[in-house]
């Protein structure tokens, strides 16, 4: 009797911390769903807030402004239709690839596509040194772009060193589109462009190229590695370009080029004011991806909304993105929220 009493006990026992290691585990999914489901939410309420703010907010040389402007200003600010002003307002969202704190654990960074290189529009002398900064041999160089404009054109007619449909079918690869690229990515579909930007991971090659249209290069929120491709730069002195412009806009390129070593020629190359497109890149601090969604400002569309999204990738986020630097914006539209009957300390969600 009594080892049948003990038996029972032993199967009591196992029962019980059976259902309590069922239990944990169920809590433990619940608040994993919880926490997905708040981190979503927030990446959302980001990604829309600084979408409207890119819609409704002047650009200036510092960035995006986070304030309206002031009635001192406003007149002159209406003349401007282009939405980009010349006068900070001294609190302006950084269009560099800055970080910065959003709703709850999301952070963001904005980089103006204007900092970006073009190969479609950029100057042949930047073009040049990029290909020299993927040690491409100065006797391909014509071929590359032979190849990136046949991938292009709506003729089959192939330039000298160039390629079209036979030699992509050749080399076992879908036709050129004949449409213009639609994403930097893109570059790497082009026959040859694939093995000279192998040694970049879409993460750098994105932080690098653009498809928009423009030509010129804004010294305000081009990387460091792309500064580093102006003639007489190199990539210390784009670093110490992109150091110098934390503390203060550049102004004018006469600045610049009396503290960095700027050819004199490149001048007409280089703007200091944002574009109207470039990149939204969303994380969320315990996640191990980021979001990057391309924006294009549309104020003319008829009847759509002033804003599109052009495409999004995901990406591997590094580790250089948990510094715990992202600055906090002073503006209500990211305020924290709290739940109804709770009262959240800032970072209480961190």
């Amino acid at each position: 009797m009594l080892v049948i009493v003990l038996a029972l006990l032993v199967v009591l026992t196992l029962l019980a911390a059976t259902a309590a290691a069922s239990g944990s585990r169920a809590v433990a999914e619940a608040q994993a769903d919880i926490d997905q489901f708040e981190s979503e939410l927030d990446m959302a309420s980001t990604r829309e807030t600084v979408l409207f703010m890119l819609a409704t907010q002047h650009r200036n040389i510092a960035g995006l402004a986070v304030v309206p402007a002031p009635p001192a200003t406003f007149a002159m600010l209406e003349d401007d239709t282009d939405g980009v002003s010349a006068l900070p307002s001294g609190n302006d969202i950084r269009l560099d690839g800055t970080a910065y704190r959003g709703v709850g654990r999301t952070r963001f960074a904005l980089q103006d596509d204007g900092g970006l290189l073009s190969p479609n529009w950029v100057s042949p002398t930047l073009l040049d040194a990029f290909y020299a900064a993927l040690d491409v041999p100065a006797q391909d160089r014509a071929a590359l772009d032979a190849k990136r404009l046949d991938y292009q054109d709506a003729d089959s007619l192939h330039r000298l060193g160039g390629a079209e449909a036979e030699h992509y079918a050749a080399a076992g690869r879908p036709p050129p589109p004949n449409r213009a690229i639609t994403t930097p990515l893109e570059f790497r579909r082009i026959l040859q462009w694939d093995d000279m930007l192998a040694s970049l991971d879409d993460s750098q090659l994105l932080n690098m190229l653009s498809a928009h249209r423009g030509g010129t290069l804004n010294l305000n929120t081009a990387p460091a590695e792309v500064l580093a491709l102006i003639p007489g730069m190199d990539l210390e002195q784009g670093r110490r370009l992109a150091a110098y412009r934390t503390h203060t806009p550049i102004v004018s390129v006469w600045q610049v080029r009396e503290s960095f070593p700027i050819a004199p020629f490149m001048e007409e190359n280089l703007t200091l004011f944002p574009s109207r497109t470039g990149n939204l890149i969303l994380w969320d601090r315990h996640s191990g991806v980021k979001t990057l969604i391309h924006w294009s400002q549309t104020p003319y569309a008829v009847g759509g909304p002033p804003w599109q999204i052009d495409y999004e990738v995901i990406l591997p986020r590094d580790n250089s993105m948990d510094e715990p630097v992202a600055k906090a914006i002073a503006t209500p539209l990211f305020a924290e929220t709290d739940a109804p009957g709770e009262g959240l300390e800032p970072g209480s969600r961190e």
